[in-house]
């Protein structure tokens, strides 16, 4: 009778995990890989999320179950950016689309990862910008970056995009302003084809001389009813829910055509609707103003801050002037200056 060989196990070593990026043939680099999200990412929402407030995983699970379908249905696809060694998401690349011509395109870093998750995000850069224009076909893709990150941008220059404009001081971060940077990349086929109207200089608009800023009108008797900024001709109300008929009728009476865009034919129901549901967001996303005349009460337009980032404190401010005989007279101006002091004042 023999001894059993105590030296040897009957247990096997465990077999290496398989990874995910496992056969994966496209979007994947030295380091990193891309793919769709899924739902164990609700354990990682500060990688994926664009807003920085916490959530639990339970209530991350639900926004993916109920976003991502409606994301896609919207044009707007989120890439997860995965590291090939242990599959752990360092941030995402995301470009929206609503015609599948021209993309927009975002991407968040994992704070907790700092550089590690900075250098992941840059090579998928590297990866996802080639793709989107010679394999997904766009003609134009758009980065939005922030001054501050320079290794993204230096990803961005080498995948051949370049700067197409900047926004001064849009970001906070670290105590310290950043500017917002927008990266620009053309289809290849479509420059050799049309040209790069990149090289071609651009006519300057406008003195560059800043125009006086109206000094702060001090009231002697009552505002304006419901006034919420007031100035020397002008002064800024909300937008009432009777205010939608007289809009939706000018609309229809404008004779300039090179206003804006184009004229414009609006519904009453479709404008009064539409202001109503901006007033009940809190906090709101966009800000509107109707704009009247002192001299009478007279409606002659509406200003406002849309796309508000009350994180970063920032805005963008939008003008409409609807009555042309009030156009080129400087009330549009001054209920811009009326509008910003409200920002800066009232907001901070």
């Amino acid at each position: 009778m023999t001894s059993p060989d105590i030296s040897q196990s009957s247990e096997t070593e465990p077999a290496p995990p398989v990874r995910k990026s496992a056969g994966q043939t496209y979007l994947i680099g030295t380091t990193v890989y891309l793919r769709g999200l899924e739902l164990e990412d609700a354990k990682y929402p500060g990688v994926w999320r664009t807003l920085p407030y916490p959530i639990s995983s339970a209530r991350a699970e639900e926004i993916l179950k109920e976003e991502v379908p409606k994301q896609a249905k919207d044009g707007t696809f989120p890439l997860v950016v995965c590291r090939i060694a242990d599959d752990v998401p360092l941030g995402t690349i995301i470009y929206s689309t609503d015609d599948w011509r021209i993309a927009e395109v975002t991407v968040t870093v994992s704070p907790l990862h700092g550089e590690r998750a900075t250098a992941a995000v840059a090579e998928a850069i590297g990866l996802a910008i080639p793709w989107l224009l010679n394999e997904r076909n766009f003609m134009v893709l758009w980065l939005d970056l922030s001054s501050g990150q320079l290794a993204l941008i230096a990803a961005a220059e080498a995948a051949g995009m370049t700067r197409a404009s900047s926004l001064r001081e849009f970001f906070a971060a670290d105590g310290v302003r950043h500017d917002l940077l927008t990266y620009e990349a053309l289809n290849p086929a479509w420059i050799e084809r049309l040209g790069d109207p990149r090289v071609a200089p651009l006519p300057r608009t406008g003195t560059g001389e800043a125009r006086p800023v109206p000094p702060p009108v001090q009231l002697d008797g009552e505002p304006p009813p419901g006034a919420v900024m007031v100035g020397q001709r002008v002064y800024l109300r909300p937008i009432q829910p009777e205010d939608a008929a007289r809009i939706a009728l000018w609309s229809r009476q404008d004779s300039e055509t090179f206003y804006d865009n184009g004229r414009h034919v609006r519904s009453e129901i479709g404008y009064a609707h539409w202001s109503a549901k901006l007033q009940e967001e809190e906090p709101p996303e966009w800000i509107r103003f109707a704009i009247v005349l002192r001299d009478g009460d007279e409606l002659i337009g509406n200003n406002g801050l849309a796309d508000i980032d009350w994180v970063h404190k920032t805005a963008e401010t939008e003008s409409d002037i609807v009555r042309p005989e009030y156009r080129g007279g400087g009330y549009g101006s001054e209920a811009k200056h009326l509008l910003l002091a409200y920002a800066f004042e009232r907001l901070g």
